[in-house]
C-alpha cells in the first residue's frame, strides 16, 4: 500500500497555506494530505491528534511561542518533523537570519523553508524529509469499510473480516465502530451493553494514550478487540474529526491492524478516517441504483484525492440468477475492477441474531468464509513484514484471481 504523507501547517498568516497549496499542486511524485491551524495552541492539539509526518510552522519574531510548539510536539508526536517557514526580511531585527536559524535549531526545529515557498524548494525539502532514516516502532495498518448507503452488508463484513483476522493475530486487531450514529458491531459480537465506547475516549481526550485505548476496548473470545460506537446519536455529536483522528492514530501505535466500520456519510469525521486509511474497501451490491450511488462516490473520492491504489471494491451478497448483473458489468458501471466478490449467504441473519460472527460459527468452512479469508489474506499480506512469520495463504495467479473477475467465490 502506498503511503500518503500528512502535513500540518501552523500559523496565523493566511498566505502560508496558499503558498503550500500552490507549491504542492505542481508536485505529482508524492501524495499529500494537508491540514491547517491558525495558531500554535491549536497546532499542538492537532499534532497530538493527527500525528502528522511533517509540521510546517510559521516562524517570526515570537520565539517563545515557537519554542513552546516545538517542545509540546516533540513530546506529543515525536515522529513528526518540525519545519520552520519564514520571510527573510522579517528576521532583520536585533538578530539576523543566521542567528535566528541557529536559535531555532537549538529549540528542535529540523529544517527550514524560505518564503514565498516555491515548488522546486518544497520538492527538494520533501525529498530530504521522506528519505531520512525512520526511527521508532512501525505503525499498524488502518483498513476502512465504507459504502454510499446503508443495508449493503458493510458492518457484517467489517465484523467478520476483523474476527477472522484476529484469529490469526489474537490481541493485535482492533475493530473501531465509527458508524457513530447507529453502530451495530457490538451486537454482532454479543457485546450488547459494553461498559466503554468511543465516547469514553472522547471524554478522556486529555489523558488519552495507547494504554487507555486498550483499556477502553472490549475483548471478544476470538481475540478481537472492539471500540464500540456511542450508545446514542446524542452522544455521537461529541465526536469530531480531530478526536477520531487522534483515536485512530493512537490505535495504530498499539495494534497491528485497525479495522474501521463507518456510517454512510461523507462528513468531516469520515474525511479524517479516510486521510489515515491505508486500505479503503467500498462495499456495494449488484443493484443498479446502489451502483449509481457507488460510482458517484468513487468520483468524489477522485476529487478529494484518495488514490485508486488504496481503494478496493467488494461486491457483496452476490449470486447468479437470471436478470442479475454479471461481475464484468458491475465493474464497467463503476469504472474500477472488482477486487472481491462475496456470495449471498442467508444464514448470516441467524449469526447476527445470535451475536456470533459467521466465520467462527456455523459458516467457518463455507463459501462466504472463503471469500472473507481472501480479504483477510490481502490485508495480512500487505503488512506481513511486521511479523517474523506470515500466515498468509499462497496468492499465486489462478482463474479466481484474474483482473477481470477479481477474487470471486462461486455462490
Amino acid at each position: 500500500m502506498s503511503k500518503t504523507t500528512s502535513i500540518l501547517v501552523v500559523g496565523p498568516d493566511r498566505t502560508l497555506p496558499r503558498e503550500i497549496d500552490s507549491a504542492l499542486s505542481s508536485l505529482e511524485s508524492v501524495r499529500m494530505v494537508t491540514h491547517y491551524t491558525p495558531d500554535y495552541r491549536q497546532g499542538i492539539e492537532s499534532a497530538r491528534s493527527r500525528r502528522p509526518d511533517i509540521a510546517i510552522v510559521e516562524m517570526g519574531t515570537d520565539h517563545r511561542s515557537l519554542k513552546m510548539f516545538v517542545e509540546e510536539v516533540r513530546v506529543g508526536s515525536p515522529e513528526t518533523s518540525i519545519i520552520a517557514a519564514y520571510h527573510a526580511q522579517s528576521l532583520t531585527g536585533g538578530s539576523g537570519e543566521s542567528d535566528t536559524i541557529i536559535k531555532a535549531i537549538r529549540m528542535g526545529v529540523q529544517d527550514f523553508l524560505r518564503r514565498p515557498v516555491s515548488s522546486s524548494e518544497l520538492e527538494q525539502f520533501l525529498e530530504r524529509q521522506l528519505h531520512r532514516p525512520q526511527s521508532g516502532a512501525q505503525l499498524g495498518r488502518i483498513c476502512t469499510f465504507f459504502a454510499n448507503k446503508g443495508g449493503v452488508g458493510k458492518s457484517t463484513l467489517s465484523v467478520n473480516v476483523a474476527t477472522l483476522l484476529a484469529t490469526r493475530r489474537p490481541g493485535r486487531v482492533l475493530l473501531v465502530d465509527a458508524s457513530i450514529q447507529m453502530g451495530v458491531c457490538n451486537t454482532m459480537l454479543n457485546a450488547l451493553h459494553p461498559k466503554t465506547s468511543l465516547i469514553d475516549a472522547v471524554r478522556e481526550r486529555a489523558r488519552l494514550d495507547e494504554t487507555l485505548i486498550r483499556e477502553l476496548a472490549y475483548e471478544h473470545d476470538s481475540g478481537l478487540h472492539l471500540l464500540a460506537a456511542p450508545n446514542s446519536a446524542v452522544e455521537a455529536t461529541e465526536i469530531d474529526d480531530e478526536v477520531i483522528a487522534r483515536i485512530l492514530t493512537l490505535a495504530r501505535r498499539t495494534y497491528d491492524y485497525v479495522i474501521v466500520d463507518t456510517f454512510p456519510m461523507l462528513d468531516s469525521v469520515m474525511m479524517a478516517i479516510l486521510d489515515l486509511t491505508d486500505r479503503a474497501y467500498l462495499v456495494t451490491e449488484s443493484v443498479v441504483p446502489t451502483l449509481r450511488g457507488a460510482a458517484s462516490l468513487l468520483e468524489t473520492l477522485d476529487e478529494i484525492g484518495l488514490p485508486e491504489d488504496r481503494r478496493r471494491i467488494i461486491l457483496n451478497r452476490y449470486s447468479k440468477f437470471a436478470g442479475n448483473l454479471p461481475v464484468r458489468d458491475v465493474a464497467e458501471k463503476l469504472g474500477q475492477e472488482i477486487a472481491h466478490v462475496v456470495p449471498y449467504q442467508k444464514k448470516l441473519l441467524i449469526a447476527a441474531n445470535q451475536g456470533v460472527p459467521f466465520v467462527i460459527g456455523a459458516g467457518r468452512s463455507g463459501d462466504f468464509t472463503r471469500a472473507v479469508a481472501k480479504i483477510v489474506d490481502e490485508i495480512d499480506s500487505d503488512w506481513s513484514p511486521r511479523f517474523a512469520q506470515s500466515s498468509v495463504l499462497n496468492r499465486s495467479e489462478s482463474s479466481e484471481n484474474t483482473p477481470e473477475r477479481g477474487n470471486e467465490v462461486r455462490a
